[in-house]
């Protein structure tokens, strides 16, 4: 009789954990990084030159633009380019979202 307990307890220990691992949350996407010169900016689309050649990344809502401690926003982006850039994104549905946006330590350029 304890031998059909101790059975039926690790039967459904084992239903419990096949259950629990089937709802678990999904993995994070990986990110990845690009690093360049801002070429371009049109709309959320913005082009890094890279060595390997031009990469484009999308700023989403809650993309986060900064040189050093100051916080850039999207609408001045375009006065950034020629500068050294990093971009940290993910591919979300086969487009490479932008996270962070690190533009190196100089002033923008005046056109």
């Amino acid at each position: 009789m304890v031998r059909t307990y101790r059975i039926a307890a690790a039967a459904w220990v084992a239903i419990f954990a096949l259950t629990t691992t089937a709802f678990a949350a999904p993995a994070k996407p990986k990110a990845h990084a690009v690093v360049g010169t801002l070429q371009k900016v049109e709309g959320r689309a913005i082009t890094v030159q890279t060595p390997k050649g031009s990469e484009t990344v999308l700023l989403v809502s809650g993309s986060w633009i900064h040189q050093g401690a100051e916080t850039i926003q999207p609408a001045s982006l375009p006065s950034y380019s020629g500068q050294r850039v990093k971009v940290r994104y993910v591919d979300h549905d086969g487009e490479k979202q932008a996270q962070t946006v690190t533009l190196a330590s100089a002033r923008p350029l005046k056109k």
